[in-house]
This record gives C-alpha cells, sequence and structure tokens, in this order.
C-alpha cells in the first residue's frame, strides 16, 4: 500500500503509475531481492518521512507568544474602554456591552484598565525594574478582581434594599453575575459575620500572592500605618478660645505658665437614697393628628334653579312621548355635578291592548333626549337599583365643588369608626359616600387625563394622613410621571422615598411579598388570623404593633410596558394573600386596556371607579358594563364597591 502524505491525491482507486515502491518487511528481508515469479518489485524502496503540518501559534517561541498575548490584552481593554466612555453606541456594540455588563457589573469599568496594565505588563516584561510576571502574581490579580465584584454587589444590596439581587444584575449594578454568585455563596453559607470573615481572609491571600510576600510580612507593612491612625485618633481635640490673647497667659518667676491644680474631692459622708436603675427604651413619639378645620376650606352651598329643574322635567316628559315612549317624571335629585330624573314608564294602546313602555325603548332615546335638552352627554340608568323607575342623568347648568373638609365632617364619616376609611364624594342626591379599603381590600382607579382621577387619590392619600398617625400606617407611592406625589415626599409615613424609577417599582413590589410572609411567620407564632388580631394581642403584651402598608401606583401602564410579567405576577400574590396581613394597593391607570387591566388583575381588584373614558370598551374593561364614556369628565366618577352584585 502506497504512503500518503497530506501532499499527495484524495484518490485511492485505480493503478499506479510506473513501478510501486513499498517499505521492507523484517530486519532480514533488507537488502535481499525478492523473486519476480511472486509479483513483488525486485529493488526494496526506501522509508519516505511523513510531512506533518505545524500551526502559525505553535511556531512561534514563548517569547513572541507571550507579546502576542500581551498586545492582544491590550488592544482589546482599549476596545472595551472606548465602547464604554463614547457618547453614541451602534447596535452591534450595545449587544456586545450588555452581557459584559450583566457579567461584571460595575467591574465592567475596572476590566479595560486591568486588561491594558496586564498587557503592558507583558510587552514590557524585560525591564528591570518592573517585578517579574508569574503564575501566582497573575492569579492573586485576577482572585482580586473577584473580590472586588463580591465586594461591590454586597455594599450595591446594602444600600438599596427594595431592589432584588436579580434586578440589580440584570440592570448591570454591583459586581454583575458573578459578584451575585460570589456573594450568594459567602452570605447565604457563612451569615454577615462569616462573611466578611471570609472576605478578609480572602483578601490577605490576595495581597500574598500579588506581592510575593507572607501575612507575617503583610502585617510587619501595615503596623506603621496602624500605629500612625491610631495615635492621630487619640490625639485630643483642643478648640480654640475666641478670646485668646497672648496677655491672658499667667506667667510666673521661672517662665513657665502655672498648673491649674485640680480641687480636692471631699467625701460626703451622709449616705444618700440608692439610685435604681432604669433601662433605656426607645423613644416614644407622641403624633398628633392635624386639625381639619386649620388646614382644610369648606365648599360653598348650591345654588338651585327650582324653575329650570322642572323646566327640564317638563322637556323630558314631552320629547319621550313623542317619540311614542311616555313617562312621568316622580323624583328628582339633585347631585354636585348631575341631576337624576326618576321617570316612571307609562301605558300606551295598542292592538293586543294597553302595554308598558319598555325600558330598552328609554335607553334608545339617550340621543335624542340629549338634543332636546341641549346637554353635551346624558347618561340613563336602568333601572335604578332599589326602586321602580329609570334614571336619567342630565349635567346641571352650574357645577358645585365638593369640599373634602365637608365630607369628613359629615356624620357618616365621623360614625364610621374604621382607620382605613377615605371620602369619595357625594351621589347624585347630594349624600357624602365613604368607603373602608381594609374591607375592599384593593382599589382599582381608571379615567383618561384631567378627568379627576389624580384629584381622588390625593384626597384618599389626604383622609389616611388625617386619621392615621405614622405607628398605624405606613405608605409607599409610587409616581413614574414624576409630577402627581413627589409633594408627599417629607412625610413620616413614607417607607421609602416616593419612587419615580421605573426600575425600582420591581423591586419595591418583590419587597412587599417578603413583608406579606414575614408577617405571615409572625402571626403563626402567636396564633393569630389578621392584623387586627396580632395588633391586639401585641398591645395586652406592651409589644410593639404593625402598621397598615398601603401601596399606591399612579400609573399602571408605565411599569406593565416594562415588565408585564412579573408586574402581573407580583401584583396578583399581593392582590390574593396580603389582606390579612394589612398590606393594601390602590392602582390608577389612565389607559384601561385589556393589556394593561388583565384578567388576573382585575379579578383581584373587585373595588372599581371609573372615571371619564374614551370608548364603551374602556368602559367595559374597567367595570363589565358601558356606562363610563358618558361621564361629563368633570371629577363625577362611577363607583363599583367590591360587595355590589355582577
Amino acid at each position: 500500500m502506497p504512503l500518503r502524505t497530506p501532499f499527495s491525491s484524495s484518490r485511492s482507486s485505480g493503478k499506479p503509475k510506473g513501478k510501486t515502491l513499498t517499505a521492507s518487511q523484517g530486519k532480514g528481508n533488507a537488502g535481499r531481492k525478492t523473486p519476480a515469479s511472486k509479483g513483488k518489485p525486485a529493488h526494496p524502496a526506501a522509508r519516505q518521512p511523513a510531512v506533518v503540518s505545524v500551526s502559525w501559534w505553535d511556531a512561534l517561541s514563548p517569547e513572541r507568544k507571550l507579546d502576542a498575548v500581551g498586545a492582544i490584552m491590550s488592544v482589546t481593554g482599549l476596545l472595551i474602554m472606548l465602547i464604554l466612555f463614547s457618547a453614541q453606541r451602534s447596535t452591534l456594540t450595545d449587544s456586545m456591552m450588555r452581557p459584559l455588563g450583566q457579567m461584571f457589573g460595575w467591574g465592567i469599568y475596572i476590566l479595560p484598565v486591568g486588561l491594558i496594565l496586564m498587557g503592558l505588563w507583558l510587552i514590557f516584561r524585560r525591564i528591570e525594574k518592573l517585578p517579574p510576571l508569574s503564575l501566582e502574581r497573575a492569579t492573586g490579580i485576577i482572585l482580586f478582581f473577584l473580590w472586588l465584584l463580591a465586594v461591590m454587589h454586597s455594599i450595591t444590596l446594602m444600600f438599596i434594599p427594595l431592589v432584588e439581587p436579580e434586578q440589580v444584575v440584570l440592570d448591570g449594578k454591583g459586581g454583575g453575575y458573578i459578584g451575585d454568585l460570589f456573594a450568594r455563596v459567602l452570605f447565604n453559607g457563612f451569615g454577615v459575620g462569616g462573611a466578611m470573615i471570609a472576605l478578609l481572609a480572602w483578601l490577605l491571600i490576595t495581597l500574598t500572592l500579588v506581592f510575593d510576600i507572607s501575612v507575617a510580612d503583610l502585617f510587619r507593612w501595615v503596623n506603621p500605618f496602624v500605629l500612625k491612625v491610631r495615635a492621630w485618633l487619640a490625639k485630643p481635640i483642643v478648640k480654640s478660645n475666641p478670646s485668646f490673647s497672648p496677655e491672658s497667659l499667667e506667667v510666673s518667676s521661672n517662665g513657665y505658665t502655672p498648673l491649674d491644680r485640680p480641687k480636692p474631692i471631699v467625701k460626703n459622708e451622709t449616705p444618700g437614697p440608692p439610685v435604681k436603675t432604669v433601662k433605656s427604651a426607645e423613644p416614644v413619639i407622641n403624633w398628633q393628628l392635624p386639625d381639619v378645620k386649620q388646614i382644610l376650606d369648606s365648599g360653598e352651598a348650591p345654588a338651585v334653579n327650582e324653575e329650570f329643574i322642572q323646566q327640564r322635567s317638563r322637556l323630558i316628559q314631552e320629547t319621550l312621548a313623542s317619540f311614542g315612549a311616555p313617562v312621568q317624571v316622580v323624583e328628582i335629585n339633585r347631585g354636585p355635578t348631575i341631576t337624576q330624573f326618576g321617570v316612571e314608564p307609562l301605558f300606551v294602546e295598542t292592538r293586543s291592548g294597553r302595554t308598558k313602555v319598555r325600558v330598552n325603548k328609554i335607553s334608545s332615546l339617550v340621543d335624542d333626549l340629549a338634543l332636546a335638552l341641549a346637554a353635551p352627554r346624558i347618561r340613563i340608568q336602568a333601572p335604578v337599583p332599589g326602586h321602580s323607575y329609570v334614571g336619567i342623568e342630565v349635567p346641571n347648568d352650574e357645577m358645585t365643588l365638593v369640599a373634602l373638609r365637608d365630607i369628613i365632617e359629615s356624620e357618616p364619616f365621623q360614625r364610621n369608626t374604621h382607620g382605613l376609611k377615605f371620602a369619595l364624594g357625594k351621589d347624585v342626591t347630594g349624600h357624602p359616600i365613604i368607603a373602608n379599603l381594609e374591607a375592599m381590600p384593593h382599589l382599582l382607579i381608571a379615567g383618561t387625563t384631567g378627568s379627576g382621577k389624580s384629584v381622588c387619590v390625593n384626597a384618599i392619600l389626604s383622609c389616611f394622613l388625617l386619621n392615621n398617625t405614622p405607628d398605624d400606617l405606613r405608605l409607599i407611592l409610587v409616581d413614574p410621571k414624576r409630577v402627581e406625589l413627589t409633594g408627599y415626599n417629607g412625610i413620616p409615613h413614607l417607607l421609602a422615598p416616593v419612587v419615580v424609577e421605573i426600575d425600582r417599582v420591581i423591586g419595591a413590589l418583590q419587597w412587599m411579598t417578603r413583608e406579606m410572609d414575614k408577617r405571615y411567620h409572625l402571626f403563626a407564632q402567636v396564633g393569630a388570623r389578621n392584623i387586627t388580631d396580632y395588633n391586639a394581642r401585641m398591645k395586652l403584651q406592651g409589644s410593639k404593633r404593625l402598621p397598615f402598608l398601603i401601596v399606591v401606583i399612579d400609573e399602571l401602564a408605565d411599569l406593565m410596558m416594562i415588565a408585564p410579567g412579573e408586574t402581573e405576577q407580583t401584583i396578583t400574590r399581593l392582590a390574593q394573600l396580603a389582606r390579612a396581613t394589612g398590606i393594601h394597593m390602590i392602582i390608577a391607570t389612565q389607559r384601561p386596556s385589556v393589556d394593561v387591566v388583565t384578567g388576573l388583575i382585575k379579578a383581584n381588584f373587585p373595588a372599581r371607579i371609573a372615571f371619564a373614558v374614551a370608548s364603551n370598551t374602556d368602559s367595559r374593561v374597567i367595570l363589565d358594563q358601558p356606562g363610563a364614556e358618558r361621564l361629563l369628565g368633570r371629577g363625577d366618577m362611577l363607583f363599583q364597591a367590591p360587595d355590589a352584585p355582577a
């Protein structure tokens, strides 16, 4: 068989041209001729050497390899640094930097500097002033970089307590995936104290490898610096005397300033009463609720034009009668924004006899009524719950401002003893509407811009602040628009400043879920069923009570755009389980579409408020029925109580 080389033809079939030379077999056959009758060649073939291919990297000498590695590291570090600090990034560079940022976190700004320095060290290693680069020193540098990642990630989580570690990693903060891995291993395995000791030991090992010294030499090198710091700290602080002057010094005859000798201490032979040891306790703050009369103004009495109301009543009857739907106005209720005319359907003559006017026929004439009354919008409630008439709601010629003080000072509000009570406004009859968040237990508010949604949220928060101290109620406010809720910064009820960054909202909600689990654990320890039972037990024991926690999100659509899955999952879990722990949510949105107010969210928010919306579809999303699209957008709302029938 012929010997193949890398340069021989790849074809193995066919007869070879000329004579075929083969290697001699066995030592005894060397130099002997083979008989031609057996078909073997007469002359032995010489053994041909095999050609071995060598790569360009293996062909380089070890010195050249180190130079090449140093150049590659320096260029790579320089490119990363240019991309990091460039004003604009392309799609390619951004896709390259994002994984690096998530991998190293803030260490991505240290990585290019380290690569450049290591590369230059390899290139200029022949300079005698530079320390020799050994495997131990390179290992120490890598360990020091990993130590920095672990420390940065731990410090980041300490200063941002409401953010989840996963969110810190995804945002490219802290120490990234690597720092998070080491921090988890250290703190979960050794605890906080053990992790600190492990990090200190890690640093000592790193320094001994980098500087090629022992631990004893390291302490001997650090000792003078520690002594200087200790001496500086022990140095007394002398306050300068503003009335100091050289003449104020009294000098003796020997030239020295006399010393002020301390006066002898005279012991009191009469024993005094024994001193009682009092245990130090936490300072107790006696919070005082503000007076409503000092901070809120009363509203004005509404001006009622009875003649105008009676004229509209007759016009409604005449218009419906002209369309074959005779009615009779049996009740008139004047509210601050609209007036409700209660009409009772009458009988009409048909071929089969007298038949009462159908309710659907009255509802279908809403546009004709609006035209006859010259009203911008008319809403028909057919029928009015608890009554035997149809309600026709017509806007008032003059709107009446509903003052928050009037609702708070009303009898229904004062009679309500719940801590989470709040004022909603007045109904069509002018009676105050009071609600209790603890019974809801969560509230969903929707409405277009300028319809009164933010005013409602501020009124609810004002009621909470006027009736609860910081010991009874704590708030977490989320305002991505940075307009509506930022004015609450500084009040003692806030757990943290108003959250305006979208990326921190998910962390705040996840912190609430952890707080919910913690409270359930506390309830299980004392055998309490809910927060009211737990606080009653703590009051008997003289222990600290748990406050109610309320999360207010001013715009849900912004969160659903950034992280829809996490937002829906966290809100749904809180809404399902947090009621017994005293955690409640108030969520507002100006875009009540199905991708914002999902089925899971809506199912766990039975209490809903709808202000004026753009379409019939939006009204059905928030209330499961039409009607909100016909509101005036002047603060009028439709309130669906949690116990309302579907």
